[in-house]
């Protein structure tokens, strides 16, 4: 029996620009996690619109493939998130996921030998000041993100929407020295990474590196109506 499915319309006008398309979800209580595509699609929207703007005042994007010195960053994902990694990790053959486990495994030691994964895992409770100061230790020790594979991403297609919102106009060498205070973002008029955040309520951000001790710990959270929790997060933007 196939299953049930409904079409709804996705509308938002970002800095005058106006985003509108239809996203296919289950008609049925299911995993929260279904409506990532349709922040993904709409993330990129948004991304492109504030690329626009930047190049119209003579800004180019400097990000390229081979330019990995944000995937050392600590990345914040929302707890949906967190479960469609882990969902996406199940989901490979295990010759493939193997390489990215022991990645996974190998980072976290090395957090822990530096004495940040106390701090990562309590990061929510830590006021402003504190977490700046925990990010900048952790882009210090330089651990790469698990995906980050000859220098690429290896989950580019399924990237987080974090990732998805970090572009930069300023030259490629300064994103290795952020001290340096040169870096230079691309202003977006919206972030689907927060308003998904805010969506789930109590819930902090789960650093990408500790992304399966959280999902092995929480339960998944279930959305009753898909579409009705799409359209809640895309009111919040």
């Amino acid at each position: 029996m196939p299953a049930k499915t409904q079409n709804i319309l996705v509308k938002l006008t970002v800095n005058g620009t106006p985003i509108e398309g239809a996203v296919e979800l289950p008609a049925i209580p299911s995993p929260k996690r279904v409506i990532l595509p349709a922040l993904q699609g709409l993330t990129d929207a948004i991304v492109g619109i504030a690329q626009q703007e930047a190049e119209s005042t003579g800004e180019n994007v400097s990000c390229r493939k081979g330019c990995d010195a944000c995937c050392r960053q600590m990345v914040p994902l929302a707890p949906t998130e967190v479960f469609a990694l882990a969902a996406y990790l199940d989901s490979l053959p295990p010759a493939a996921a193997a390489p990215v486990l022991e990645r996974f495994d190998r980072e976290v030691e090395a957090l822990e030998e530096k004495g940040l994964t106390e701090f990562l895992r309590h990061r929510h409770a830590l006021a402003p000041a504190q977490m700046q100061a925990l990010d900048r230790a952790y882009f210090a020790a330089q651990i790469p993100c698990p995906f980050l594979e000859n220098h690429a991403c290896s989950i580019h297609a399924v990237r987080p929407l974090v990732c998805r919102e970090y572009l930069v106009t300023s030259d490629a060498k300064f994103c290795a020295q952020p001290e340096a205070d040169k870096v230079r973002q691309v202003v977006l008029g919206a972030r689907t990474s927060q308003a998904l955040l805010k969506s789930e309520p109590g819930a902090g951000w789960v650093p990408l590196v500790l992304a399966r001790e959280y999902a092995a710990q929480h339960r998944e959270a279930l959305a009753a109506n898909p579409a009705k929790a799409l359209r809640g997060i895309v009111k919040r933007l």
